[in-house]
């Protein structure tokens, strides 16, 4: 067993989709506890990967309404970088979960991944022509994986797979989570759609220049729990409605809590710090260099283990990328694994 391993023997994990992470009772794990205690609980690992799609073009682009290269676009060989495309989104996916099947949490539990698609791709899955390769190799669902929708800032146009730029106003970000909505419900297993309609990332870091932090963040809350969402992942800095005393935006929140913006939008709040990845420059809230990571675990597990109060659910949230983690097996000049 090497050092890192002899570190962290004795931590009880357990991996979890989000929704397990915060749903109220008959779920997997509740927000009120009676007789446990904050330091019995397990650490939980939340994972979520980022399903791309593809750019947005500019409002009245004329390549955008029979644009298909998204739709089309093939795999590329060995040692060769992919633009976005439906092929490497859905490979990157069925990758990370070969990549996550070889670990287990304290339980013996494989990784739950929560799966979260922007606009383009949940339409073309739902397309009879060009989708319906989401769930080919992989079962999601029965694996307990989530699915939610990632707001990316495009709107629908209405015509064919055109989506375009939308602006960074109040109208815009309702518009553009819901039609991110309504495509996401398009796609359909047994007749029930296949996304969770709880969990969303809002894409606060795209609104926040033109309208503000705190009035972003508000906006986002207010038209997502509109459409039903209660659950928000995102970048730390993006959470600051209720958020816990002592953290000014700093980092993210080492326990699940809840915003209450005292007019019936209630909204549970998920940090994380972006992607954990060695190209990171450090010191911010979009990624985390594995030294970063690593000490975040550890201020985690010592505030968890000091924190007396049963009602706090303690987590260590990050986010990969579909499309980058493929790209990076297949830029190695191998592939991906076999």
């Amino acid at each position: 067993m090497n050092a890192g391993a002899r570190r962290y023997a004795r931590i009880t994990v357990a991996w979890v989709a989000l929704a397990g992470l915060v749903a109220a009772a008959g779920a997997l794990l509740l927000l009120t506890r009676d007789a446990s205690t904050s330091a019995a609980e397990p650490l939980y690992v939340v994972v979520m990967t980022h399903v791309e799609g593809d750019m947005g073009q500019p409002e009245g682009s004329p390549t955008c309404p029979t644009d298909l290269v998204y739709q089309t676009l093939p795999l590329p060989p060995p040692g060769q970088p992919s633009p976005p495309s439906f092929a490497v989104d859905i490979a990157g996916t069925d990758l990370l979960r070969e990549i996550l099947g070889n670990y287990r949490d304290s339980f013996g539990g494989e990784p739950k991944l929560f799966i979260e698609p922007a606009g383009e791709f949940w339409q073309t899955e739902a397309d009879p022509t060009y989708g319906g390769k989401l769930f080919q190799r992989y079962d999601y669902q029965a694996l307990g994986y989530e699915l939610g929708i990632q707001g990316h800032g495009i709107y629908y146009s209405g015509t064919n797979f055109c989506w375009y730029n939308s602006p960074h106003t109040a109208e815009g970000v309702s518009r553009k989570l819901t039609d991110l909505d309504n495509a996401a419900q398009t796609v359909l297993r047994n007749g029930q759609p296949v996304n969770g309609g709880l969990t969303y990332t809002g894409g606060w870091k795209l609104e926040r220049d033109a309208l503000g932090d705190a009035q972003a963040e508000s906006i986002i809350d207010h038209a997502a729990a509109g459409l039903g969402y209660r659950i928000s992942f995102e970048d730390h800095d993006g959470h600051i409605e209720d958020e816990p005393a002592g953290i000014n935006n700093s980092r993210s929140s080492y326990y699940v809590y809840r915003a209450d913006y005292g007019d019936g939008v209630q909204v549970t709040k998920i940090d994380f710090n972006g992607s954990v990845t060695v190209g990171c420059g450090g010191n911010t809230p979009r990624c985390e260099t594995p030294q970063e990571a690593t000490a975040r675990l550890d201020a985690t597990l010592a505030a968890k283990d000091a924190d007396s109060d049963p009602s706090r659910v303690y987590y260590f949230a990050f986010t990969i990328h579909s499309s980058g983690v493929w790209n990076d097996f297949n830029m190695a000049g191998g592939g991906p694994p076999t």
